[in-house]
């Protein structure tokens, strides 16, 4: 007896750049800027029985997923934020390759360099994507860091459709563990902005929600999620919009963005507050140059801004 071997589809090149039970992603052996994801196909020529019966219907449950993507990117509309699909054919669908992988492993590796500029980047990115496919109509149903890939000026793209649903069409995939609440039941828009909220603290953090717990006690991770136990936010700049993810306390992914922007604003308040502080003790002949120079300073602010 002998294991299964996966065949690659032909004009790719090996290894593979990424696998999963949806399909596998490979580098195009003619045009190196571009990948083919495709569904698994084994050679079980010497595998027994009972293994070819299991990699069967893990074959069909990769072609489903595969066709499942193919649909969506042919309905779905071209967005920034979200992984451009460059070509379906029969084969799979062909993507850019994103040399820098994807989020989890961007973020393990530079976290230490990582600037606050560029976390809040990749949660506008994060969230114009959600917002922008539940508009569509669309359940991605596997939000996480692992599906969203860094390109190369540092901007995120949401990808993997593979199983998500769309319309009437429920979604035939679950989140990780640890971006999921409800494992047993339909996968919502609310159970996508429960992932955000989790995508959210690994890029504020560093690490996934509960990192702590070893994967193999994810019963003890989805027994806290169901008690309304959650992992400390006080004190992170999002934390109140992660809770209310966690808590269902959102509808719609563009009430996010109200909160974002609220807590920017807030961020910005409180600088003028203290050049306003500034000011009032400064010597009064002093104040009226230094309080023309701060109105030009909020002006020029809110004319970039608006611009």
């Amino acid at each position: 007896m002998s294991y299964p071997i996966i065949l690659y589809p032909e004009g790719v090149r090996r290894p593979m750049v990424a696998f999963g039970s949806s399909g596998i992603i490979c580098r195009d052996s003619c045009n190196d800027a571009e990948v083919l994801k495709s569904p698994l196909r084994h050679d079980l020529s010497r595998c027994s029985e009972s293994t070819v019966v299991s990699m069967k219907e893990e074959e069909l449950f990769s072609s489903a997923c595969i066709e499942r993507e193919k649909f969506i990117y042919q309905y779905l509309p071209k967005h920034k934020d979200i992984l451009e699909c460059l070509d379906i054919t029969e084969t799979g669908i062909r993507f850019p390759y994103m040399q820098n992988g994807h989020l989890r492993d961007y973020i393990r590796k530079n976290f230490s360099h990582l600037d606050d500029q560029t976390k809040d980047t990749w949660i506008r990115n994060a969230i114009c994507a959600i917002e922008f496919i539940h508009r569509h109509s669309i359940i991605h149903g596997d939000i996480s860091a692992r599906n969203f890939l860094v390109a190369d000026d540092l901007s995120i793209k949401l990808c993997d459709f593979a199983g998500s649903g769309i319309d009437n069409m429920p979604s035939i995939i679950t989140e990780e563990d640890r971006y999921r609440k409800s494992p047993d039941s339909p996968r919502t828009f609310r159970t996508d902005l429960f992932a955000l909220g989790c995508l959210i603290f690994e890029i504020l953090v560093g690490s996934r929600p509960y990192e702590e717990i070893g994967d193999e006690d994810w019963e003890t991770i989805a027994g806290n999620y169901d008690r309304g136990i959650f992992p400390q936010v006080e004190g992170l700049k999002y934390g109140d919009i992660i809770y209310k993810c966690w808590t269902s306390q959102y509808t719609e992914a563009h009430q996010l963005l109200l909160d974002i922007e609220n807590v920017d604003y807030g961020r910005k308040d409180t600088k003028v507050d203290l050049l306003s502080s500034l000011i009032v003790n400064f010597p009064v002949r002093a104040r009226f140059p230094l309080g023309l120079v701060s109105i030009c300073m909020v002006a020029f602010c809110i004319y970039r801004r608006n611009k």
